[in-house]
């Protein structure tokens, strides 16, 4: 296993000019061992990067999740920076975060890790979840023809790639819709998945990894057929989310059904998106020693499913990945997206919290055999670390490691992409 670290502060608002916070701990890494003490140092910078000498910090440490493990307010006359300290017994994470009211509010952040290598997710791995994933694939295809539909779009070919519209057939009369692009000439060609983060989709293919020599399949979780453009598919979108609101009573598309697995939003978009990836995986193009995947957020989370439920992959690159750890809040810490149960009616949460483990990223992990990299934010409030870990400790592979954003919020900083994707992913 191996772990490399991006080292960095936070300021809050990340911006070149104006005032500022600025936080930092006492360990370069951000690292610690159970039961350390870990000391935050936050500064309150004005515009010329000096600290301030007059206002007023209220600071908070906590588990980030529930847990409150100290606070305090700290008058700036008195001391600039001020330092706070805290501790966790348990393997996690702690969250300081820091406010001030100047021009405006200001936010900082700063996360921690406490002995990450040993999170676990906040759910146990359901006794029968192979059986029961393995038992779905094969009933998809012993009743539902794939129809394997792939239309040639001419606007996006040129003489260095050809593009397509493609979908698959799933449970219940839906489809999987996506988007391929293959290299010209004879091949084999490595290979490239991916299933985009969460929000409307993608609306057209990624030719520029075809002119990079790779056949690329991009997937969305939506069971309609993308829109000619990006506003008619954010439209459709909004359109999706209203109806699963009032048919579920849930915010969005991927909190709807969770009361049975069979009715889960995912639930047809796993198995027919993986049907999709057999398809790719048959095509007498492709390279199958170099078949991967990459993917961020949403994408980052299907990495997780993908590779765990399908063998033909590779390699895998996992961003920042949610739909894992979904019972998170059973250990008093956040859960990771889409915090599933915390969205749910009153009366399905106890339905839920027992179908959330069978897609929870963390129990598909520990299937996967083929080589991972995953990223991790230490202050990212959407899939929170602690999730992300439980995810990357289940892998059961020896290839893996993860990469540390010490002052990454839910994004992927460049030289992550770099590092993983460029100059590991798709080198052969």
């Amino acid at each position: 296993m191996m772990t490399r670290y991006i080292a960095g502060f936070v300021l809050a608002p990340l911006l070149a000019i104006g005032q500022s916070i600025e936080i930092t701990s006492d360990h370069a890494n951000a690292v610690y061992i159970c039961g350390e003490s870990a000391t935050f140092s936050i500064s309150v910078l004005g515009a010329d990067k000096q600290p301030l000498k007059s206002g007023r910090v209220n600071v908070t440490v906590n588990n980030f999740g529930s847990r409150i493990i100290t606070n305090a307010v700290f008058d700036l006359a008195s001391g600039n920076p001020v330092k706070i300290t805290g501790a966790l017994s348990e393997p996690g994470f702690l969250k300081c975060i820091a406010n001030v009211k100047l021009d405006k509010d200001y936010k900082g952040l700063f996360g921690v890790a406490y002995n990450p290598e040993k999170i676990v997710a906040g759910s146990e791995r359901p006794t029968d979840f192979d059986a029961f994933w393995d038992a779905a694939v094969k009933k998809l295809d012993a009743e539902v023809p794939a129809d394997t539909r792939v239309e040639r779009v001419a606007k996006w070919c040129n003489d260095k790639h050809e593009c397509f519209k493609v979908s698959f057939a799933t449970f219940d009369g839906k489809r999987v819709y996506g988007f391929l692009s293959v290299p010209a000439g004879k091949g084999p060609f490595p290979v490239e998945v991916n299933v985009p983060g969460a929000g409307p989709g993608v609306v057209g293919p990624s030719s520029g990894m075809a002119d990079r020599g790779f056949i690329h399949l991009v997937m969305n979780v939506h069971p309609f057929e993308p829109a000619a453009d990006a506003e008619a598919q954010k439209q459709l979108y909004a359109e999706q989310d209203k109806r699963l609101n009032e048919q579920f009573g849930v915010p969005r598309y991927c909190q709807s059904g969770a009361s049975k697995r069979e009715t889960y939003f995912y639930y047809r978009i796993i198995l027919g998106i993986n049907r999709a990836v057999n398809w790719l995986a048959a095509r007498p193009d492709v390279d199958k020693a170099n078949f991967c995947y990459s993917g961020t957020s949403q994408g980052g989370g299907f990495g997780f499913i993908l590779c765990g439920l399908n063998k033909n992959f590779t390699k895998g690159v996992i961003h920042v990945p949610a739909i894992t750890d979904l019972l998170g809040f059973q250990k008093e810490r956040d859960s990771g997206w889409p915090k599933l149960i915390e969205n749910m009616k009153t009366e399905d949460k106890d339905a839920a919290i027992k179908v959330a483990p069978y897609f929870d990223g963390a129990h598909f992990a520990a299937r996967i055999n083929c080589p991972v990299r995953v990223s991790v934010g230490f202050i990212d409030e959407t899939c929170p670390p602690a999730a992300v870990y439980s995810g990357y400790n289940a892998l059961r592979v020896k290839d893996k490691a993860i990469e540390h954003g010490i002052s990454m919020t839910h994004k992927v900083f460049p030289q992550v992409y770099e590092k993983l994707d460029q100059k590991w992913l798709r080198v052969k």
